[in-house]
């Protein structure tokens, strides 16, 4: 697709929420749950389902932490329906620096539910997925339409491509989250622990 504003973006999903929910679109601000606009599942669904349609993406099934617990193992990210230290160090390097507040103090899982539930999390998500959505072919540069499920077709050729997923793509991240910033840094701390155990015995010798 061609590449969209932020702007665009939140002014097209607005609309999507009003239909939806059937209410004006000048109820839809950035900072708004959609809960608090009267979503309930099934209209959370609908809006899931047009957002893919009008924007031509795949959103993902679960949020970036749930995607993160089965990349890290369970009590790393989370422990006891709370976010751990390590789980805000994760998030916080995913999520802007603006929601920073978001993520202080204690965090509890069922509260940061609500944040992705935030109009400006679902317009940051749509944005950072529409720039895996072809508007050209890479075989013979024609324009791509959306064809059937969450694939797109060459008009020109008749090529076709599946959409990468919302899942896939968090899935992507969280692995190199984990392999270049979390096991480096235990790596780190392992190896300071042993150089002061190290240290530690030749004092006493």
């Amino acid at each position: 697709m061609p590449e969209m504003t932020e702007s665009e973006i939140f002014d097209q999903f607005a609309q999507i929420v009003a239909r939806s929910l059937r209410i004006d679109a000048s109820q839809v601000a950035s900072d708004v749950h959609l809960t608090d606009l009267g979503a309930e599942s099934l209209d959370l669904i609908e809006i899931s389902m047009e957002t893919e349609s009008q924007f031509h993406i795949f959103l993902p099934d679960k949020s970036i932490l749930e995607t993160a617990v089965e990349v890290f193992g369970p009590d790393i990210l989370e422990k006891d329906g709370y976010v751990t230290e390590e789980g805000k160090r994760l998030l916080l390097r995913r999520m802007p620096a603006t929601d920073a507040e978001a993520f202080a103090g204690v965090v509890a899982v069922k509260d940061l539910q609500r944040y992705f539930l935030r109009v400006d999390t679902w317009v940051r998500m749509i944005q950072g997925l529409v720039r895996y959505t072809p508007s050209e072919c890479a075989a013979c540069g024609g324009p791509m339409t959306a064809s059937m499920g969450f694939r797109m077709k060459c008009s020109r050729c008749g090529q076709e491509v599946t959409l990468r997923s919302g899942e896939e793509v968090n899935r992507e991240w969280v692995r190199e989250y984990y392999e270049n910033e979390y096991q480096a840094g235990t790596s780190v701390a392992a190896a300071a622990a042993a150089a002061g155990q190290e240290s530690a015995h030749l004092s006493e010798a």
